[in-house]
């Protein structure tokens, strides 16, 4: 995931081998991954092992926004009390010129107790919204990772018609020798970034289910409310959402309000016309959903390679 935006991890991925004649008490386990016995299964293997490092990436994404309000919630009821605003002022500083256009650290804002503890509080929505945003970006990163991945050992899928002709060559080439490799994953990396940059204008929903049919992934026979498509349609959900934060937009359109009478919508629920304020439970909404589709995608992908036994 992007270090801009102040990644880290902190949940980590901890790989546990279980022998196959373990029947005790097992530990909490959320995602499983596949050990490839042919060389058609390795991507399989891939994905998986990729599943539990992505979880927790999202999870963190999730935690770090969380932390962010709860201090905010904090620091409101610190700045509060009288006993700190009868010894305190609370100063906003960033750099100004001077009346020598030199430019230096400065006052811009100070406030009594009350008055930054009621600031403090009127900004958690912006932080919600950020995160919603952060959450989306960060399961972008997910689903092209998968999908890049299986396109890696099917590059095939890529290579059709004569606009590709010349890297059909070139694979063909390093295939008999290897010091034609570097030219070939060269040329390949090339012609992912480029799918990718593309493919992102389908929506994100769109890609997934392109992911999913390609790579013959099915709604796992645990599944019993969801389907791949209704995956995606919460992706889209939520990729609206995002949008009409990202472009400023203040009011629930009816547009909104209609995709929030969906079953998965993600905890949204909405009204057209009222203001568009992200509260902490729909960002929770947004964890869970990232939460169950790696796990669908994990039980599912389970299930693809037992059945290729």
């Amino acid at each position: 995931m992007s270090n801009s935006r102040g990644d880290i991890d902190l949940v980590g991925h901890n790989i546990i081998s279980i022998p196959a004649e373990n029947v005790g008490p097992l530990p909490s386990i959320d995602n499983i991954i596949v050990k490839a016995d042919s060389p058609e299964k390795q991507w399989i293997e891939d994905v998986t092992q990729q599943i539990g490092d992505w979880r927790a990436k999202l999870r963190s994404t999730y935690i770090r926004w969380a932390l962010s309000i709860n201090s905010l919630h904090i620091a409101a009821e610190k700045y509060a009390a009288p006993e700190w605003a009868m010894r305190h002022k609370f100063v906003v500083t960033s750099l100004r010129p001077d009346d020598d256009q030199n430019i230096n650290p400065c006052v811009i804002a100070e406030w009594d107790g009350l008055t930054a503890s009621d600031a403090h509080r009127k900004t958690i929505p912006m932080l919600t919204a950020f995160g919603i945003i952060d959450l989306y970006a960060n399961l972008e990163e997910v689903i092209f990772a998968l999908y890049r991945t299986y396109l890696n050992y099917h590059p095939q899928q890529l290579l059709q018609g004569n606009e590709f002709r010349e890297l059909r060559r070139l694979k063909r080439e390093a295939e008999a020798d290897s010091l034609k490799c570097k030219a070939w994953k060269t040329a390949w990396q090339k012609r992912l970034n480029d799918w990718q940059r593309k493919k992102i204008y389908d929506g994100l929903g769109q890609v997934l289910k392109g992911f999913c049919n390609t790579a013959g992934i099915k709604t796992p026979s645990t599944g019993k409310q969801t389907t791949v498509e209704t995956w995606a349609e919460s992706i889209d959900i939520v990729s609206f959402v995002r949008n009409a934060l990202i472009h400023g937009e203040t009011i629930v359109s009816e547009e909104l309000e209609t995709l929030c009478t969906k079953p998965y919508a993600c905890a949204f629920d909405f009204k057209s016309g009222e203001p568009l304020v992200i509260k902490l439970y729909h960002l929770q909404g947004v964890d869970l959903f990232c939460e169950q589709l790696l796990s669908a995608l994990n039980i599912s992908l389970c299930e693809l390679a037992y059945k290729q036994n």
